[in-house]
């Protein structure tokens, strides 16, 4: 345990100084290449776990599918969006037709390639779409934040006082008081950082967001717990060292970054 905490450690020394850098430094391009980089290699793992026999090709269209529709979300909007679900949902069925050879598992492998886009692709480009609104750059180092934070928090919290199972079916190490400390250091971090760099932001809305992010980003941790349990596997993948996959490190940002985009876009009208 000790040397997985040093290498962990070692690593977030490593990555973290330079992804705050390229996101709050650099343009709005380099963090869509980011996303690609990260939806590339979290929709791999996907597949790996979800369709472990599924062919080469099926799984190199599932993954040029959901860049394609992540780029399409991020600059092109519905009007481009909604008919390219249309062709992909056309081109997995006529695919899985053509390259199954036992048709019983078909239907399930379509929903799972479908399943996986959307979790990972879509929700992914929300982080895009957050760096587009108006002090979007800070709003992304905030979302960034309060997930670490969540995460931060639910580990230290649940290893020293966890006592009640959360959903031990699900993810049997995960406790109540975790889930609460997620809860309590997302907002707290939520109510520092916007204290700084948005003095006029309402305190009830830095709350509401923390609150927001806390339980969300622990709901997605669940999710990706879900999928690890099904293909019976303890990580996503060996991507980064001590840490895991690709997917384990994205799990908390899949359901928040659309709770925080929506959140600025329609309750604290931050439009473009």
């Amino acid at each position: 345990m000790e040397k997985i905490g040093k290498k962990k450690t070692r690593t977030g020394f490593v990555v973290v100084p330079p992804l705050i850098l390229l996101i709050g430094l650099g343009p709005s391009v380099l963090l869509v290449l980011l996303v690609l980089v990260a939806t590339f290699f979290g929709l791999r793992e996907f597949f790996t776990l979800s369709l472990p026999h599924g062919k080469r090709i099926e799984r190199c269209i599932g993954i040029g599918a959901g860049l394609i529709l992540c780029l399409l979300v991020t600059y092109g909007g519905p009007r481009f969006t909604a008919p390219f679900l249309v062709c992909i949902l056309l081109l997995f069925t006529f695919l899985f037709m053509v390259t199954s050879e036992n048709l019983l598992p078909t239907i399930s492998n379509i929903g799972m390639t479908l399943f996986g886009i959307l979790y990972i692709a879509f929700l992914l480009s929300y982080v895009p779409l957050i760096r587009n609104l108006p002090e979007g750059r800070l709003w992304v180092l905030f979302l960034i934040a309060t997930v670490w934070a969540g995460d931060i928090a639910a580990y230290l919290t649940g290893s020293r006082w966890g006592r009640h199972k959360l959903y031990p079916k699900v993810s049997p190490k995960k406790t109540c008081e975790g889930l609460l400390g997620a809860i309590v250091g997302s907002t707290l971090v939520s109510l520092v950082f916007t204290s700084i760099c948005f003095p006029f932001f309402r305190t009830s809305g830095s709350l509401f967001l923390g609150l927001g992010i806390g339980l969300l980003g622990q709901m997605g941790d669940l999710t990706e717990s879900m999928l690890k349990r099904s293909a019976q596997v303890k990580d996503s993948g060996s991507l980064i060292p001590g840490h895991g996959g690709m997917l384990d490190r994205l799990d908390s940002f899949l359901f928040s970054a659309p709770f925080l985009h929506y959140s600025l876009l329609y309750l604290f009208k931050e439009t473009p």
